[in-house]
């Protein structure tokens, strides 16, 4: 599969700002329901840190992430949203600009699910723009940016959380 190289240093850079950003977070002790899970590869994976979104007005697009701590390597998702969408609608990159992203901080490793690179498919359930909340689901095979013959099968990806408007 073709992935260029602009985008791959732009889902990269992205990439990187979102897990340094969900990274220095401190731990969620709250009661809250948002959260990022799914399963990688046949392993269930869930975010033991809090999830973090952002409404990019200019953009038009979501940028959910959620980052899991874990025997000393740091994992995160990140679900790339554009709008408009319409709820209970899948979604697949393969049309669209939306992404799934999956980050390793310990093999410096990025799989993505975007037009061009892997597949994945999005539902977007819920969404309460006046209470800044959105909730749905997400798979797909998701490939290595720097080696396309590395892939990962993420399946039953749910999300659940507010964002903030920038």
């Amino acid at each position: 599969m073709k992935f260029s190289f602009n985008r791959a240093v732009a889902l990269l850079v992205i990439s990187s700002a979102m897990l340094f950003s969900v990274t220095s977070c401190s731990k969620s002790s709250g009661g809250s329901s948002a959260g990022v899970s799914a399963t990688v590869n046949g392993t269930a994976w869930a975010n033991t840190y809090p999830v973090e979104g952002i409404y990019y007005a200019a953009g038009g697009f979501f940028d959910l992430g959620g980052a899991q701590i874990k025997g000393g390597d740091t994992t995160a998702f990140e679900v790339v949203i554009y709008q408009p969408f319409a709820i209970n609608q899948a979604v697949s990159s393969d049309s669209s600009q939306d992404v799934v992203s999956y980050i390793d901080a310990k093999t410096f490793n990025t799989y993505t699910g975007a037009y061009g690179s892997g597949r994945a498919v999005i539902t977007v359930t819920s969404y309460d723009s006046t209470g800044g909340k959105i909730g749905g689901t997400f798979s797909g095979v998701l490939y290595n940016v720097t080696n396309s013959n590395d892939s990962l099968v993420i399946a039953g990806g749910k999300f659940n959380t507010t964002f903030t408007k920038q």
